[in-house]
């Protein structure tokens, strides 16, 4: 499956005692898909993919999988300390349904053993794979040449999600490295997301709960009404930042998602800090802003 376009990375929904909320995950899938985006990464970072159980993991993508409307990608994030249970993961998210994996590094900040991992794991996943490049999270930094050197090494690793800042440099640099081969999503938020578009990615793979905003940018992007989609990013990107804040961006989009009516709860897995509800006020205050100007963003 061709993976383009704009794929929300989506948080996951827990009762007060900490237990998978499925009604809200139900709920999820319908209120993405009126969005008309075109797929959902699930237990990522954002998804608290790695405060899960081996159960839990196998039942969310299940879920998951049955949920998802016709040609809605389903992308499974694969988060391990070691190659051999990475390989685990993305035997079972291929038997569930997964259309590709996002795939985080090992612990190791090593060249020679990251190279064999993205060999190895992607691999044995026999689907596309997407590097997850997020050292603020990973603790993993990926330079340009071993990324050139992973893209090389196996037919799986198709894309990458790219979250190690200057975006638009590290885009750039990787343009003239490897070529249009490894293809590219923009992240962190959003926040980047016109120039990194502007620049060549194929997509946006980020948490923003207003992803409505970032499919109307792309498919400005993609009819090249560039005056158009700039407008409309610039007016945006303040929610993006407020969404998007280090620390309680779980939180926030989880809070937001419980005032909208999709999930029951605002609960974050332990451990995770919960954001406060004056921060909470202070995003619907920007999100009042944009309805002002005439965006009809649900309250």
């Amino acid at each position: 499956m061709l993976l383009k376009g704009i794929y929300p990375i989506v948080p996951t929904p827990f009762l007060d005692q900490g237990e998978i909320d499925y009604p809200s995950i139900e709920r999820l899938v319908d209120f993405m898909a009126q969005k008309r985006v075109h797929g959902l990464a699930i237990l990522g970072a954002l998804g608290e993919g790695h405060k899960l159980t081996d159960q839990e993991r196998t039942d969310v993508i299940a879920r998951y999988r049955a949920l998802l409307p016709k040609g809605l990608g389903l992308v499974v994030g694969v988060r391990a300390p070691a190659t051999d249970p990475a390989i685990t993961m993305v035997h079972r998210a291929r038997e569930l349904g997964a259309d590709a994996v996002l795939l985080g590094p090992h612990t190791v900040q090593k060249d020679g053993p990251l190279l064999d991992y993205y060999q190895r794991v992607s691999d044995a996943a026999q689907i596309p794979c997407i590097i997850h490049d997020y050292p603020a999270v990973t603790g993993i930094t990926m330079t340009v040449p071993l990324i050139s050197r992973i893209y090389e090494a196996t037919a799986n690793i198709q894309y990458i999600k790219l979250e190690d800042p200057p975006t638009g440099m590290k885009m750039q640099a990787l343009s003239e490295t490897v070529g249009p081969g490894l293809k590219v999503f923009g992240a962190l938020g959003g926040m980047y997301a016109f120039e990194e578009l502007e620049l060549g990615a194929v997509g946006v793979m980020t948490g923003f709960v207003y992803a409505e905003l970032l499919v109307q940018l792309f498919e400005r992007v993609q009819n090249q009404q560039w005056k158009q989609a700039a407008e409309l990013f610039y007016d945006f990107l303040p929610l993006n930042r407020w969404e998007f804040q280090p620390g309680i961006g779980v939180s926030l989009r989880k809070q937001v998602l419980k005032q909208l009516g999709i999930f029951s709860t605002a609960t974050v897995r332990h451990p995770g800090p919960d954001a406060d509800a004056k921060t909470v006020a202070q995003l619907f205050r920007i999100v009042e802003h944009l309805r002002e100007k005439g965006y009809p963003l649900a309250v």
